[in-house]
């Protein structure tokens, strides 16, 4: 029995051993041979099988169980594919692929071509370039990556909006913003906002009407084409991060610190001390104890006793209202991948605070990607959901501007608490000046909550029907579902504080308001696509039909005024409820189609048809149809010394013409609509109006014809590439909103008139490397974009248009979209200032063009150090040759706390730059210069009454340097990582946003990326709650 137990464990261990013999554990390391550096991110997969692997941040790569005899497939981007047989601590030599033309780029309709053969401009923002510093804002992230895109902030809150603008405005009124598409579905751009972008593999940018022309009316400015992450080929992957920021208010404006709150005196010509005054034209500080507000309610004192404060300026004193804010996102997500299929999985939760007090927004978002693989057949789905909470202040221009009415010698943090009956002077009745309330009040009183959930839904099948013949069907669905309540507290003065007669002592009564909106987009494309090869040609043709549905759905009700105080719902109500209800869809099909031909694979010409059909128009105008071609000349395929240069990597150049139409008007609005009659219904009367807009059914669509010119030129085996493109678009038929004579019996009425055209250059330059040396290496990209948008013409008799108010944005025939007009001085021919000759004083002038309101230049620069594990990356962004306006220096010089109405010291003064009208007896006019004649008051009559009067004098250039990000990273080595036998990859990295900002010396009330308005006003900066400077950090572990 021993015996033959010992037998059969000799034949189990021989047998194990010949078992383990014929595997092995494989690793290594990938090299490039270019510049001896390993390559994160290379495949490195089992030829004929699933089995593989992605090299880590050092280039270095296991697999276990490998086959004896197998042979090792090594790719990556940009390098030629390498086999070579498994091994042990193998060291993998890579070849660059000078052909980096030869890499697939996503066009319009998601097809995939490759780089030589389009013949138009197109971008690609990678995951790595996204996610610098690991901002929570996939808009924002976008910012200073590539040439030719425009985001601008409209506000600073939780909630704030962005615009996104490829090659600036196209549109007088219409909507100007690039269209979003979301793995190849036509998507809201709101939804980048709500996207994770940790989720996100790329972005691809398609900048012109040739790049977007199939696509149809809704990418006439151009298209964002996101791709979302499926699982990577090798083993599952599950990583998770944590990265938290902190939040500082940053660029708040400068505020003059000299002078507290009180009036020029009307008889002494001297500033008088006013213990309530909101307006800080009083007297000097001087350190003095001294009343401030209005005397308070002592039961003991029947005239009330007075709060005593130091008369000293406070530093820092407003920045007190503002918290440091504090974002934690927590990211999860797992991934697997073989040759059948793919899937990614992932789920996001953000909670996030304000720099504003209370404000706070929490959101969650998952996604779902998956895809299968059946021979002919692929099937792929994606969805995503994201829920956005928010809970914020409902204060106009987030409480800066009662900030400014508070004097500098108080320091607003010491009357938080204005509730508590020990903080005396802090509540509405005790408020220190007798005009605007205490901002904490306002904070806690005026509140909105608004919850958002956002679903996307996608399907796409591809049917291999022939080797030739590809068949596909996509749709998809966008649903947008809103809820919001809008609330004021009540708050009721004592009889004291109602003995003052201002407003801010009124009653202050409960109103509630809940809103609900619901909006979906639903889009189906059926494509057939064909390729077919003979001799030296290649012929690509494709045919497609596409539908999509808008529909959008609003609701409110609101109570004006409740019963029980503080108890919001709407059925407590005093009187009638008021609200309004409204709905409206829109349809559009369009059949489309493109022919691509390529000669010997250096020549390529690509010619595209569209034709769209739209519920907005009346049915005798809504078909329209637009065409475009493109082609691409690969010269260093052609050249021999070019095809032959060590020098000259790749050549191409190319070019484009296109026209695509868009519709720029809202549901309905052809349609012979009514109103409800003013002041009805009246008890049970009900009474309607029509329209004061003549409706006209003869619009037509806009059309926008583009033509462009590029260059793509690789030097030193693609160290150093550029690419650059020239453009001009044409923009005709504008659909504008025209005023009409009363005695039409209509005020208004929309017709096609107008002609815009932009020129553009855009370059992109990428030095990778622009250094090596040893273990350091460091990479730079640069982007620069030159913009020029005129206005041809508008209609007959008219020279401007009107965009946005009179102190706003217009359109003028000769000049430059959109133009900044303001109230300025009158000047005398050689632009000095006419003053009085008795007072000194400037007068108001005419309304005249200062600047226009977007930018004329744009650079990117995003330089990346590598030392190691080490690496750091930045984004640097100039914007230049615009202005805005600052609603918020009109504001200060209202209240005086503006520092420009001190650089006199509140004393009279020579108006700079001025000159005193002369006439002789034969009435002719010179003009002398001023030297002598002082303004005559320096105080509020001067600051508040005159100067602010010249709006022109409220606008600032523009132009702004910053760092927008940076980003300090570190990689655990891939040998300490790879001992743990769990973990694949753990890092670390140091993130900063909008950390410094260099505006010109003439701007000092704060940050100009803010413009506040709709889709088309630009360069109005408002009063918009400050922008903040993030700081954070970021970890993430991969299994």
């Amino acid at each position: 029995m021993g015996k033959r137990l010992l037998l059969l464990w000799t034949f189990l261990s021989v047998g194990f051993q010949l078992l383990v013999a014929q595997s092995l554990n494989v690793s290594g390391v990938v090299i490039s041979k270019e510049d001896d550096l390993p390559v994160a991110g290379a495949a490195v997969l089992v030829k004929g099988s699933s089995k593989g692997t992605i090299t880590d941040i050092d280039g270095n790569f296991s697999i276990a169980n490998v086959p004896q005899n197998a042979t090792l497939v090594v790719s990556f981007i940009g390098q030629k594919t390498t086999e070579v047989a498994a091994a042990a601590n193998l060291r993998i030599l890579l070849d660059s692929d000078t052909q980096l033309l030869n890499e697939v780029v996503i066009t319009a309709l998601g097809i995939q071509r490759q780089a030589k053969e389009v013949g138009y401009a197109t971008a690609k923002i990678t995951a790595d370039e996204l996610n610098v510093s690991k901002g929570t804002n996939a808009t924002s992230a976008l910012i200073g990556k590539v040439s030719g895109l425009q985001v601008t902030t409209q506000s600073a809150n939780l909630d704030g909006d962005v615009r996104v603008n490829l090659r600036g405005s196209r549109s007088f009124k219409g909507d100007n913003s690039a269209l979003l598409v979301l793995d190849g579905v036509q998507t809201p751009l709101s939804y980048l906002q709500s996207l994770n972008p940790n989720d996100i593999e790329n972005v691809s940018v398609l900048k012109g009407a040739g790049a977007a022309a199939l696509y149809g009316s809704d990418a006439a400015n151009g298209v964002l084409y996101v791709s979302t992450k499926q699982g990577n080929r090798g083993k599952p992957n599950l990583t998770y991060s944590l990265t938290t920021t902190f939040d500082k208010v940053a660029y708040l404006p400068k505020l003059q610190s000299r002078f507290g709150p009180g009036q020029t005196s009307g008889v002494t010509g001297l500033p008088d001390y006013i213990a309530d005054e909101n307006q800080q034209y009083g007297t000097e500080f001087d350190g003095s104890l001294i009343n401030v507000g209005s005397p308070l309610f002592d039961p003991e004192n029947p005239s009330g006793t007075y709060l005593q404060l130091p008369y000293s300026f406070v530093k820092n004193g407003r920045e007190g209202f503002y918290q440091t804010g504090v974002g934690i996102q927590n990211d999860v997500s797992y991934s697997s991948s073989d040759e059948r299929g793919s899937m990614y999985l992932s789920y996001q939760h953000l909670d996030k605070t304000g720099t504003i007090e209370k404000d706070k927004q929490i959101r969650q978002t998952l996604r779902f990607n998956a895809s299968r693989n059946y021979k002919k057949l692929t099937v792929a789905a994606k969805t995503s959901y994201s829920n956005t909470a928010n809970d914020l202040n409902n204060i106009s221009s987030g409480g800066i501007y009662n900030l400014m009415n508070t004097a500098g010698h108080i320091n607003i943090r010491d009357y938080r608490n204005w509730s508590d009956p020990n903080v005396r002077g802090a509540s509405p009745d005790e408020w220190l000046n007798d005009y605007y309330t205490n901002p904490w009040f306002q904070l806690d009183n005026y509140r909105k909550a608004n919850r958002q959930d956002r679903l996307t839904l996608s399907a796409d099948v591809d049917y291999q029907a022939f080797p030739w013949l590809k068949l596909q069907a996509r749709g998809g669905i966008s649903l947008g579902f809103t809820n919001s309540t809008t609330t004021q507290g009540a708050y009721h003065f004592t009889d004291w504080a109602k003995k003052n007669v201002y407003g801010a002592r009124n009653d202050i009564y409960s109103l509630v308001s809940t809103k609900s909106s619901l909006s979906s987009r639903t889009n189906l494309d059926f494509i057939a696509s064909a390729d077919h090869a003979f001799g030296d040609f290649k012929i690509k043709g494709l045919l497609g039909y596409s539908i999509q549905d808008v529909y959008a759905e609003d609701k409110e009700v609101k109570a004006d005024r409740l019963e029980i105080d503080n108890f919001f719902n709407v059925k407590n109500k005093i009187g009638e409820l008021g609200g309004s209800n409204s709905w409206s869809r829109s349809r559009k099909l369009g059949f489309f189609g493109s022919i691509d031909l390529g000669y010997r694979d250096w020549a390529f010409l690509q010619v595209t048809g569209r034709n769209d059909w739209t519920s907005l128009l009346d049915p005798s105008r809504w078909s329209f149809f637009y065409p475009s071609a493109n082609v691409s000349v690969v010269l260093s395929e052609v050249i021999p010394s070019l095809k032959e240069s060590d020098t000259v990597s790749h050549l191409k150049l190319r070019s484009s013409a296109a026209k695509v139409g868009t519709v720029n008007i809202a549901n309905y609005n052809l349609d012979d609509l009514v109103n409800t009659a003013s002041y009805f219904p009246f008890g049970t009367l009900a009474a309607y109006s029509l329209s004061t807009n003549i409706r006209n059914r003869n619009i037509e669509p806009e059309f926008t014809t583009e033509y462009e010119v590029g260059a793509e030129l690789g030097l030193l085996r693609d160290r150093i590439t550029l690419e650059a493109a020239v453009y001009s678009q044409t923009t005709t038929g504008q659909t504008v909103n025209i005023s009409l004579p009363v005695s039409t019996g209509y005020t208004s009425s929309y017709t096609n008139a107008g002609t815009m055209r932009g020129r553009g250059l855009e370059f992109d330059l990428h030095l990778n490397p622009l250094v090596k040396t040893g273990d350091f290496r460091f990479n730079l990209g640069v982007n620069l974009t030159f913009i020029d948008t005129k206005v041809v013409e508008l209609t007959d008799g008219v020279d401007e248009l009107v965009i946005d108010g009179d102190y706003a944005d217009y359109a003028i025939v000769g000049m430059s979209y959109p133009m900044i007009k303001a109230t300025d001085w009158k000047r005398n021919p050689e632009g000095k200032v006419i003053v009085d000759a008795v007072t000194g004083l400037p007068s108001a002038g005419d309304i005249v063009p200062i600047g226009k309101a977007d930018p004329a230049i744009r650079l990117g620069i995003t330089p990346t150090f590598r030392y190691k594990d080490f690496s750091l990356s930045g984004v640097f962004d100039y914007r230049g040759g615009h202005y805005t306006r600052s609603g918020l220096e009109y504001d200060m010089l209202f209240t005086g706390s503006s520092y420009l109405s001190t650089i006199s010291g509140r004393q009279r003064f020579v108006f700079p730059n001025s000159v005193i009208a002369q006439t002789d007896a034969a009435g002719n006019t010179t003009y002398r210069d001023n030297t002598d004649i002082t303004v005559n008051t320096g105080g509020v009559q001067f600051w508040n009454g005159i100067y602010k009067t010249g709006r022109a004098n409220q606008v600032f250039s523009a132009a702004s340097w910053r760092l927008r990000e940076l980003s300090l990273a570190y990689d655990v080595p891939q040998r300490i990582v790879n001992k743990t036998k769990v973990l694949q990859r753990v890092s670390a990295r140091l993130v900063a946003q909008n950390l410094f900002m260099w505006v010109p010396k003439t701007n000092y009330w704060g940050d100009p990326d803010y413009s506040g308005g709709g889709n088309n006003i630009a360069g109005m900066a408002g009063t918009s709650p400050a922008g903040a400077r993030t700081f954070g950090f970021n970890v993430l572990v991969s299994f």
